[in-house]
């Protein structure tokens, strides 16, 4: 321990020595690890952190973790989400869990009346002084009562509602806070316990709060209220998703399903008896519902059990592959800078050679001599480590804001005992990663030559002239920068690409809202009459070039789709035939600005009774019609649920319904005045010439005159809706474009210092050299000429890892080779210069050197 100290000590000395050198490495340590730590505390939070609940490594989720929403009919295969129906089944005939419980994969954002205190309260006399009502926007989050006993977590006030609330529909009108919901709303006020939340006509009693830190069982929400599943109708008015459907082709599954393995039961018994139970229960609930001579596929439905410690994700699914990617991005970042602390490093070495030769000579062993190396890179790295924990923490701030507020999505990052140790870890290797090569070449003294050099410490300049090793640590530096450049390069082109898609329809001046009709109670042809009366008043409101809606809406996370049968197509051996469906309203098309390319677009006359007009896309067409004309043609919806004839009246030009990257599926349009199936809501499409806030305020006005007791509406802009649906394709182009700049630079950094001390070596070569005639051009050139060498060098090892790294990365890619030209083209030409103007200084003051001077250098 005393040798140790003493290394310590003898460290601190030599670095505090060397203050330009020491906040160099420091910084250049600092970028590397808080680029690292930052993006860990993303990963940790969205792929690796289990739930903080008990023993979490005994939860199985019955659904898919990564899906969100609801699906109304009916899924073959694997499951997806589950009915409340099919979870009470589960729940009550299994044989391997202790406890199942359900949630809603949705987490609406609901307008409540908070009786009590405002956010601004910090004591119990001002919560006791501010007694009012206001109304506010809640996340709220149905589960099954229970929940929180079967998670097994203690509540930090109150208590939890249990399974006793799920005996009674909507008789439990109790809630439970998040921690984090009592603070800002409650300034932490015990008396919170009896307050009340009202979610419309409904008082919810606050009866406990949540642990700190316990967010739910999906990553990527953050509830601020928990209420018994039961209490649905309160927070969908006007639906009943608690009803067991008349058979399995109209479910209405909505729900994530979480379970807790009984003890010794693995999660391969598990899964094969809790499809038993499944399978028994479809079959009870098929009865005779299922029509058509092939009900195996309606009934061949299947539970697959995913690990459950580390919960459902909203994140997962979009951000998961993105994550990955930027990870190794950062660690080549890291890479790169342990790479240049291992030259200065070096360089240092070089300088020390006397010492060395001086220690060894009066006895040290060289072993001594690399511990104590080593001890000054642990404590190098101690100090880049710390200086990181800074950087990260700015870094987290600014990935919380990019990740965590995207499609509103909600995140918690902090730098905590997990990320801690991340961080010494990584200080700890890099230490090693930098340290260990300029501990051992520093070490591998000649004692005579050295011992018998000038007092600069210098040896034979040739040896300095060449610097191997420092100069391969230049050129791999160059080498990972162009990888990342590239990538960078490749992820801006592949979101440019994305952003040149043609939608099929005008965006400009296009503004979206949907109209849920199930709170006010519309049921059947009141749906109907409601909707030609809001269209009529929006229709007067002046500047606007027209009005239409459709169920689905563009860019709205929504989506139908049935199996088909089309007149005069013969499906080929295994083919599944189906296609995506929706209903529009008159002037659909010529409103959004979808072409009609044949025939006719659904008008007026469409709303009657009778068989059904449909308008089929180009995909439909060239799929199912090749070489005939398709108007007039009859297709077939055979879902067991609603079969429905229609007739084609017309062929519209393909369009983007989700997503900029999708492959156009067949689609079909049906009449919204005479749908297929019931609609509940509708998105109307406004397209207008005014201000948008000016008609958006008008918008709202016409729906709460229609009915006040719709909710209100939001209001988006196409625009708007399709750049948001690129979030995570700009969130993975900014960082990349980040690491690579910060590897550049960090690369240049490299060229310039190792250039820079090979001109201070050579200084006395220099020198004569010029005092023998050489022009200071011949001098720059040559330096110039090094330069290019390394950089070229490592252009040519990272374009074909470059290539290598694009393939891996093809998936997230659009519109963009593997060896795209102008990508590679503008890295390699972007580093050359970056990398010529670094070693342009070096060079420049080899040429100013004095012969005189040089010659007394020594």
């Amino acid at each position: 321990m005393s040798q140790i100290w003493q290394d310590l000590r003898y460290a601190a000395r030599m670095l505090a020595k060397s203050p330009m050198f020491t906040v160099i490495a420091v910084l250049t340590l600092a970028l590397g690890i808080g680029a690292n730590t930052a993006i860990f505390s993303v990963f940790d939070s969205v792929l690796l952190r289990s739930l903080p609940v008990a023993h979490p490594e005994r939860l199985a989720i019955l659904t898919d973790p990564d899906e969100q929403g609801a699906h109304f009919g009916s899924q073959t295969g694997e499951r997806s989400l589950l009915a409340y129906s099919e979870f009470e089944y589960l729940r009550d005939h299994n044989e391997v869990f202790s406890g199942v419980v359900a949630a809603d994969s949705e987490l609406p954002n609901v307008e409540v009346t908070v009786s009590g205190s405002t956010g601004n309260a910090t004591s119990s006399k001002e919560i006791a002084s501010k007694e009012i009502e206001s109304k506010e926007i809640a996340r709220i989050k149905l589960v099954s009562g229970d929940y929180f006993g079967v998670l097994g977590i203690t509540p930090a006030a109150g208590r939890f509602f249990t399974s006793e609330v799920d005996r009674v529909r909507g008789g439990a009108p109790v809630a439970v806070i998040s921690h984090a919901y009592w603070r800002q709303r409650f300034g932490l006020d015990p008396g919170v316990l009896g307050r009340t939340i009202q979610v419309r006509e409904t008082s919810f009693e606050i009866m406990g709060v949540a642990p700190p830190g316990f967010y739910g069982e999906t990553v990527g929400q953050a509830p601020d209220v928990w209420v018994p599943m039961v209490m649905q109708s309160s927070i969908y008015p006007g639906q009943d998703y608690l009803r067991a459907a008349p058979g399995i082709v109209n479910q209405y599954m909505w729900l994530q399903v979480i379970a807790r393995l009984k003890p010794a039961i693995t999660m391969a018994q598990a899964n094969a008896s809790i499809n038993v139970a499944f399978k028994q229960g479809i079959a009870a609930a098929a009865g005779s519902t299922i029509g058509g001579n092939d009900p195996r596929d309606y009934l061949d439905q299947r539970i697959r059990l995913h690990a459950g410690a580390g919960g459902a994700s909203t994140l997962h699914e979009r951000f998961g592959e993105p994550l990955k990617v930027l990870m190794a991005l950062v660690g080549l970042v890291m890479l790169i800078a342990c790479a240049n602390v291992a030259n200065l490093l070096l360089a240092r070495g070089a300088v020390r050679q006397k010492e060395f030769a001086m220690r060894l000579a009066i006895g040290a062993g060289r072993s001594r001599l690399i511990r104590q190396l080593l001890t000054e890179s642990l404590l190098l790295a101690s100090l880049g480590a710390a200086a990181g924990l800074v950087v990260g923490r700015w870094g987290v701030a600014a990935l919380l804001h990019m990740v965590g507020s995207s499609n509103g999505t909600q995140l918690e990052l902090q730098l905590d005992g997990r990320i801690l140790v991340f961080t010494i870890a990584m200080a700890a290797l890099t230490a090693i990663l930098f340290g260990l090569i300029p501990a051992l070449r520093s070490t591998r003294v000649d004692l005579s030559p050295v011992l018998k050099s000038t007092a600069a410490g210098g040896t034979d300049e040739s040896a300095y002239r060449r610097m191997p090793v420092g100069k391969m640590l230049v050129t791999a530096q160059v080498a990972v920068s162009l990888v990342l450049l590239i990538a960078a390069g490749m992820f801006v082109r592949s979101l440019t690409m994305l952003t040149r898609v043609n939608l099929g329809y005008r965006s400009e001046n296009l503004l979206l809202f949907r109209v849920n009709t199930a709170p006010g109670g519309y049921k059947g042809a009141a749906i109907t009459q409601l909707h030609r009366e809001l269209l009529g008043r929006i229709s007067a409101i002046p500047g606007l070039r027209g009005v239409a809606l459709s169920h689905n809406g563009l860019f709205s996370d929504s989506e139908s789709g049935d199996p088909i049968a089309v007149e005069g197509y013969t499906p080929k051996p295994n083919e599944e035939l189906d296609a995506r469906m929706d209903h529009v309203g008159p002037g659909y098309f010529s409103n959004v600005g979808i072409p009609i390319l044949i025939g006719r677009e659904i008008g007026l006359k469409d709303g009657g009774s009778g068989i059904r007009a449909a308008v089929i896309n180009q995909t439909f067409a060239r799929r199912f019609f090749p070489n005939g004309n398709p108007i007039g043609k009859h297709v077939r919806d055979t879902y067991p649920g609603n079969p429905t004839d229609m007739e084609v009246v017309g062929v519209a030009a393909d369009a983007k319904y989700r997503s900029l990257r999708e492959e156009t599926p067949p689609r079909i349009y049906a009449p919204f005045f005479n749908p297929m199936w019931e609609q509940t809501s509708a998105v109307y499409e406004v397209r207008t010439m005014a201000d948008a806030a000016s008609v958006s305020a008008a918008l709202r006005q016409a729906v709460r005159e229609t009915d006040p007791a719709l909710p209100p509406v939001e209001i988006h802009t196409m625009s708007a809706l399709v750049d948001k649906s690129l979030d995570t394709d700009r969130f993975v182009e900014q960082l990349a474009g980040v690491f690579g700049a910060l590897a550049t630079l960090l690369a240049s950094i490299g060229l310039y210092g190792i250039m820079m001390y090979t001109v201070t070596r050579r200084t006395r070569e220099i020198g004569i050299r010029m005092a023998l005639g050489a022009r200071s051009g011949n001098v720059l050139g040559q330096v110039l000429r090094e330069t290019g060498l390394l950089v070229l060098i490592g252009i040519g090892a990272g374009v074909p890892l470059a290539i290598g790294g694009a393939y891996l990365i093809r998936s997230m890619l659009f519109g963009v080779g593997l060896a795209d030209p102008v990508v590679l083209g503008l890295a390699a030409g972007m580093l050359a210069i970056i990398a010529v103007v670094a070693g342009f200084m070096p060079a420049l003051r080899a040429t100013r050197v004095d012969p005189l001077v040089a010659l007394r250098y020594e």
